[in-house]
């Protein structure tokens, strides 16, 4: 009996030990809401809530686009020798453009958002001349690597993601 006393001291002994030497419950590092008083004394937490969605809009460069350009230079890479162009031509209207490749007539439509610009199902005649190699990079380079465009009063400049510049063009008299 006198064993079985002593067991059950040295097991409160340790349990004990265990007890105190664990994580203490504190509160360091862990998020802490501050509260306030107001005059009448009832408490208020310090956050702002706000009920209103964030919009956010893109200036659209829609009515600076529209009209005719003609393209003067073709980039097919960023340090390539870039190719004068002649004769060649784009016309914007509300979501579609038409106009002249090197060789053939073409058109298709577009999308903007922004400063971004998608070009898609373009199409174009098929006849054949000396300029068709250039004017299967010049279509290829529309549908996919031109992504972004800048315009001015009489300027537009199509570009890649990367912000060099694919075609130069001038507004059309």
């Amino acid at each position: 009996m006198k064993r079985l006393l002593s067991l059950a001291g040295i097991a409160t002994v340790i349990s004990v030990f265990i007890s105190c030497s664990g994580e203490k419950n504190s509160m360091a590092g862990r998020p802490q809401v501050l509260r306030a008083t107001d005059q009448s004394g009832l408490v208020k937490d310090n956050v702002t809530y706000y009920d209103e969605e964030i919009k956010a809009k893109q200036r659209s460069y829609k009515k600076e686009l529209m009209g005719q350009w003609n393209i003067v230079v073709m980039h097919r890479q960023q340090r390539a020798v870039p190719e004068d162009l002649s004769n060649v031509t784009l016309v914007f209207n509300d979501t579609s453009f038409t106009g002249k490749a090197p060789c053939n007539n073409m058109g298709g439509s577009y999308m903007l958002k922004g400063t971004s610009i998608k070009f898609s199902n373009i199409y174009s005649t098929k006849m054949a001349c000396s300029n068709l190699e250039q004017e299967t990079a010049f279509i290829k380079l529309m549908e996919e690597t031109v992504s972004a465009y800048s315009v001015s009063d009489s300027k537009l400049l199509l570009r890649d993601g990367s912000s060099n510049i694919v075609f130069e063009c001038v507004r059309s008299n």
